[in-house]
């Protein structure tokens, strides 16, 4: 039986509202019917809940988030009960939708529900490894320690990333006002020019000119259709790359990239052994802890390499780094610092120490990304422009020194 929540009318100017429960939409209409109402609309209760859910977690950011962990986690550590702390934060809160989830948080809570059951309700919010290392914190009574563990993983986990968007986001604009640039010099701005040279004979224009004319042309005439093309070639390859197939093959083709591959493979695994510690620290056995750390990974061929490496070597007996010695794309260095963890007990230590390692690499290639990327793109964008208008004075020098 599910519940529904209806809105109906009791006569021609009284409208009601209330909740029933049926096997089905049409059996909630005929109890509503069965009432002397007339249905105006009729919805089950969680499709609401999770449509309501999906929309909060549109206008929650990761860094609200993070910023509730930290402050839960002093809350509690400071001796703050549980519900005063989340009525606190939920007060201190600025974003309105979030708020409300805190709200919502504490009622389930005060409820008598655990606080890990009361945020797996949000899964866009808190995903799995949120939720597991709570549950984690509340069975081994530090659920102050694990949220701060997680407020601290979280931090350097946006650190990354904002680093990562500041590596690419100027090479990007600059391609995208590259080729608008260029798209708009041909379709509109050159036509325009071409007209001063409708008295040559096309013999006797230079090569360069005659090329850059007769393209120009193809643009001015056709510019609606290739925007089209464009459009539908974008929408595919996003299509695509949507597919589990496709996905993996884009993603393949990212890590064969040269430097481009070396530094996502980075990112990844800085994430990965950042995740991974977190979780065995807190306790989480290894193999499910495995399982939750292939989950942040965005690289689909490193996800599945890790799920390769979890049922092949943990759940065989066999040492994690034996199996990641067997898989090409993780770097020898990572497979030998575990396999020197695990000898000595501090598995968690050398995960440790292999994220700040790559971070650290992460850093530098940002840098060297910022430094020599952009200056190259824009001397690019610049040489093709200038080819067009070298193109475009080539007839004009040779006029000047006909006379």
């Amino acid at each position: 039986m599910s519940k529904y929540l209806y809105k109906a009318k009791d006569g021609p100017g009284k409208t009601v509202e209330g909740e029933l429960s049926a096997e089905s939409q049409q059996a909630a209409l005929a109890r509503i019917d069965a009432m002397g109402y007339s249905p105006i609309w009729v919805l089950e209760k969680d499709s609401i809940a999770e449509g309501e859910h999906l929309f909060r977690a549109r206008w929650v950011s990761r860094r609200d988030v993070t910023v509730f962990t930290r402050q839960l986690a002093g809350l509690l550590k400071s001796g703050v009960p549980i519900l005063k702390a989340l009525s606190t934060v939920g007060e201190q809160t600025e974003n309105r939708q979030f708020k409300k989830v805190v709200v919502e948080i504490e009622g389930t809570t005060r409820n008598g529900n655990m606080l890990s059951d009361a945020l797996s309700q949000y899964p866009g919010l808190f995903p799995d490894l949120y939720v597991n290392m709570v549950r984690s914190g509340e069975s081994a009574g530090m659920l102050d320690t694990i949220l701060f563990r997680l407020a601290e993983s979280r931090e350097k986990e946006e650190e990354t990333r904002r680093k990562v968007q500041t590596a690419t986001a100027y090479p990007i604009l600059i391609v995208i006002v590259g080729i608008v640039t260029v798209f708009v010099l041909l379709a509109f701005f050159l036509p325009r020019v071409v007209e001063i040279f409708e008295h040559y004979k096309h013999g006797r224009l230079p090569l360069p000119t005659r090329i850059l004319m007769a393209t120009s042309t193809f643009f001015s005439a056709n510019w609606y259709w290739v925007v089209l093309v464009g459009v539908l070639l974008w929408a595919i390859g996003k299509r695509v790359a949507s597919l589990e197939k496709g996905k993996s093959f884009v993603d393949r083709a990212k890590l064969n990239i040269p430097f481009v591959g070396n530094f996502i493979r980075q990112v990844e695994i800085a994430r990965f052994s950042r995740t991974l510690s977190l979780l065995i620290v807190s306790g989480i056995p290894i193999e499910k802890s495995l399982s939750l750390s292939a989950a942040v990974v965005r690289n689909t061929v490193l996800k599945a390499e890790i799920e390769k490496v979890r049922t092949g070597t943990i759940q065989q007996g066999v040492p994690l780094s034996i199996g990641l010695k067997k898989e090409s794309d993780f770097p020898p260095f990572m497979a030998n610092m575990i396999a020197v963890g695990e000898e000595s007990g501090r598995l968690e230590e050398s995960l440790d120490e292999i994220a700040s390692f790559y971070e650290k690499e992460v850093e530098q290639q940002s840098r060297l990304i910022t430094s020599l990327l952009e200056p190259i793109l824009i001397l690019i964008v610049g040489a093709i422009v200038g080819l067009i208008v070298s193109a475009m004075l080539l007839p004009i020098f040779e006029l000047s020194t006909s006379f």
